[in-house]
């Protein structure tokens, strides 16, 4: 689901949404200069000045649209986490369609999951950097991953059949955190920067793909 400003979603307060067409284009722009600043810099690391200039707008502006650069930074985080999540749930469902069996599927979902994180890295990555430090990031983050987990859990238990676990349902929702954290790890989200970029991309979907359909079809002990 596509969403569009974080006050509606009641994580964050201190937004003004403009409602007429020209304050709505200036809003976009500052938007937009900051998703660029983030990209760009690798980081938060730059100034509400900078914003201004990029987006060729007044900091007047921008200041009444947002109390703060955190305000600022939570409504980019909103919009990105958005795309991210609408682009990866399509994927899920267009994998849950054409998929053969479980081990096909499997393959599938991981492939989509990687490739929409690593297509959105560069935004993701320093906002995943700063949710150490900042609640609100993280609560936001939180829930998008919630909502591509149960996409993911909801598309594996369609083949339930398949699924050889003594407790299905456990399976699926740790087989998405196994899938999940190599590559958070890979595209360098979080704190371990130095731990980014070990090994080859297309071999660690393989080898995820493989241990996840394993862990799923082995038949109780």
């Amino acid at each position: 689901m596509s969403k569009e400003a974080p006050a509606e979603a009641g994580l964050a307060t201190n937004v003004r949404a403009p409602q007429q067409g020209r304050s709505k284009a200036s809003f976009e722009r500052m938007l937009v200069a900051a998703e660029n600043l983030l990209a760009s810099r690798g980081s938060d690391e730059f100034t509400l000045n900078e914003v201004s200039r990029t987006g060729k707008v007044s900091i007047g502006s921008i200041y009444c649209r947002f109390d703060s650069k955190d305000a600022l930074i939570h409504a980019v985080q909103f919009r990105v986490l958005g795309r991210v999540n609408e682009e990866m749930l399509a994927q899920i469902a267009i994998a849950r369609e054409d998929a053969s069996d479980l081990a096909d599927l499997v393959r599938r979902l991981v492939d989509a999951v990687a490739e929409t994180l690593r297509k959105h890295a560069a935004l993701m990555r320093p906002l995943m950097v700063r949710a150490s430090s900042d609640p609100v990031v993280a609560q936001t983050g939180k829930q998008f991953y919630a909502e591509s987990a149960e996409a993911f859990i909801t598309a594996v238990l369609a083949r339930r059949e398949e699924i050889r676990h003594e407790d299905p349902i456990r399976a699926t929702e740790s087989a998405f955190r196994i899938l999940y954290a190599p590559f958070a790890r890979h595209l360098g989200f979080g704190s371990a920067i130095e731990a980014a970029w070990e090994g080859d991309w297309v071999v660690l979907k393989e080898d995820i793909s493989r241990m996840i359909a394993a862990f799923l079809q082995s038949p109780p002990r």
